[in-house]
């Protein structure tokens, strides 16, 4: 995800990669700017998420967002990203 206070837009893309190492998709996007740059990774995250169901459930998502990574593994200390996290975690089911 990228994000910048002055900007009217966010942007964020993700890559699909096999074991082999080799690009097999890629996607990007810009969306209207959210409150803040972790708003913004969130949002790259689920969109991620959404896009890979359509092609296949044996994933592995990775991010350079710590602020992401802690989100997700104590989901209970961010209440205000509750209705994301949700969507996330609805989202988490479907791969195994």
């Amino acid at each position: 995800g990228s994000w910048t206070a002055s900007a009217h837009f966010s942007g964020c893309g993700w890559v699909w990669i096999d074991s082999g190492g080799n690009i097999q998709l890629m996607g990007t996007r810009n969306f209207t700017r959210r409150e803040a740059a972790l708003h913004s990774e969130v949002e790259a995250l689920r969109w991620a998420m959404e896009n890979m169901l359509q092609h296949s459930t044996c994933q592995i998502f990775g991010t350079d967002c710590k602020e992401l990574i802690a989100m997700i593994n104590e989901s209970h200390a961010w209440r205000s990203f509750a209705t994301e996290l949700e969507r996330i975690e609805t989202l988490h089911i479907c791969f195994p």
